[in-house]
């Protein structure tokens, strides 16, 4: 079947601000929304896991802003993120905003969607394929098990911080698979809590490091030993973990 490409057109209007999802890696994984909407960008305010081949579909002339933030390697704040996105669209520029898997997944869109309806800027988000999505599908697994239920929890300690602490005892006791975000450099602590809420030492464990890319690489465990592979393999961000 043919796709013509011309009935997902976007209007991208000056002075707009788009919010979009940039997929797990795989340049083949982004969406025709966000290729249409790449093309017409005056200015590409991107994350450190956007895939930087996805920005060749971006015209010539944009401007591209890296507002990467991965611990030691954080480039700019999120009070500099927000001024360039209010400073831009104030210009009448296009003005995408660029994220890693799914924008609405454990992200700041929120904070920057209700900062630019404060500022009165016209914004869209749109989705994109989430992380887990790929590293669920890569590992030859299913996101539901006999309990139907699938747990999506954040290890990410700033993240955490904001809000209410995770309920271990509920996605330990519930029965349903548990897919961490951004959890290597917690996984001590997340392990010992999974542990102490009753998850045995012999649960199956995967992780999946750069999911969809040719760096791609998944690692099999159990809880138990989970934190001595991560630290003896040395295993980095971004990687997803799936426990059941």
């Amino acid at each position: 079947m043919n796709i013509n490409i011309k009935q997902f057109s976007i209007e991208f209007k000056k002075g707009t601000v788009i919010l979009a999802g940039a997929g797990p890696g795989s340049i083949n994984l982004i969406t025709l929304k966000l290729k249409n909407v790449l093309k017409q960008a005056d200015v590409i305010i991107y994350d450190a896991l956007v895939n930087k081949e996805i920005l060749k579909f971006s015209k010539k002339s944009v401007k591209l802003i890296y507002a990467g933030k991965i611990k030691e390697k954080r480039a700019c704040t999120q009070s500099e993120i927000n001024n360039w996105l209010l400073q831009y669209s104030k210009l009448n520029k296009k003005v995408l905003r660029l994220k890693g898997g799914d924008i609405s997944f454990f992200s700041r869109v929120s904070q920057e969607v209700n900062f630019l309806k404060k500022n009165k800027i016209k914004t869209r988000v749109f989705s994109g394929i989430t992380s887990s999505q790929a590293s669920i599908q890569n590992s030859n697994s299913l996101f539901f098990n006999k309990t139907r239920i699938c747990n999506l929890i954040t290890g990410h300690r700033n993240i955490k911080g904001r809000g209410k602490p995770i309920d271990y005892n509920l996605i330990s006791q519930n029965g349903g698979k548990i897919i961490i975000y951004m959890g290597v450099g917690q996984i001590n602590e997340i392990v010992l809590n999974l542990l102490n809420n009753g998850i045995k030492k012999n649960e199956k464990v995967t992780l999946v490091y750069n999911a969809t890319l040719m760096s791609q690489r998944l690692f099999y465990t159990n809880l138990g030993e989970c934190g001595d592979l991560v630290r003896n393999k040395r295993i980095k961000s971004p990687v997803i973990i799936i426990i059941r």
